[in-house]
């Protein structure tokens, strides 16, 4: 599956745990963050904005099917920005059985974060990282942008969360 970036949903080597990997020293902070990525970032900068790209079915890898317990899951594609300019794209697998919580269903323009670590105990398990190859899109230019996936537990729902680390989050004096 393709998004509007242009990007492959598979990364260019295999997910791992990040102490497998060097991480960039400017994005370490980014991909270990274990609270609210929407609110790391609004602490970071100025104008948050999310653009919800949309919503579609998807058949899950084996690996995401494994932690979803079902082998479809609702794909909710985002854009999250500071000051106009693109930082996170996002996509979140939700289990067909989590779209029955009106929460979720009804989720719209509401961040992730907004809603899992404010009204509830959300617990983030299984971080992992990888990179990726974006290509040239209204939000970034072509890049190798590193991301992460990991797994909430919110309200007993699983929510696959994958965020790719965007050029425009960092200054681009500094090395992603």
């Amino acid at each position: 599956m393709k998004s509007e970036l242009y990007l492959s949903r598979s990364p260019l080597q295999s997910w791992c745990e990040p102490s497998g990997r060097t991480l960039p020293a400017v994005l370490a902070p980014w991909l270990l963050e274990s609270g609210s990525l929407t609110q790391r970032l609004r602490d970071h900068g100025e104008g948050f904005a999310l653009e919800l790209l949309g919503y579609h079915d998807v058949m899950l890898a084996e690996d995401e099917a494994r932690w979803l317990g079902e082998p479809q899951a609702r794909c909710r594609e985002v854009v999250l920005s500071l000051a106009g300019t693109a930082c996170v794209y996002g996509w979140t697998l939700v289990p067909q059985r989590g779209m029955r919580c009106a929460a979720l269903a009804g989720q719209g323009q509401t961040p992730l974060g907004e809603l899992v670590f404010t009204s509830g105990a959300a617990q983030r398990r299984e971080l992992q990282v990888a990179t990726f190859a974006v290509e040239q899109s209204r939000w970034c230019r072509a890049a190798i942008v590193w991301g992460r996936r990991s797994l909430l537990e919110w309200q007993g729902i699983p929510l696959l969360v994958h965020e790719l680390f965007l050029p425009g989050l960092v200054d681009d004096k500094e090395s992603m």
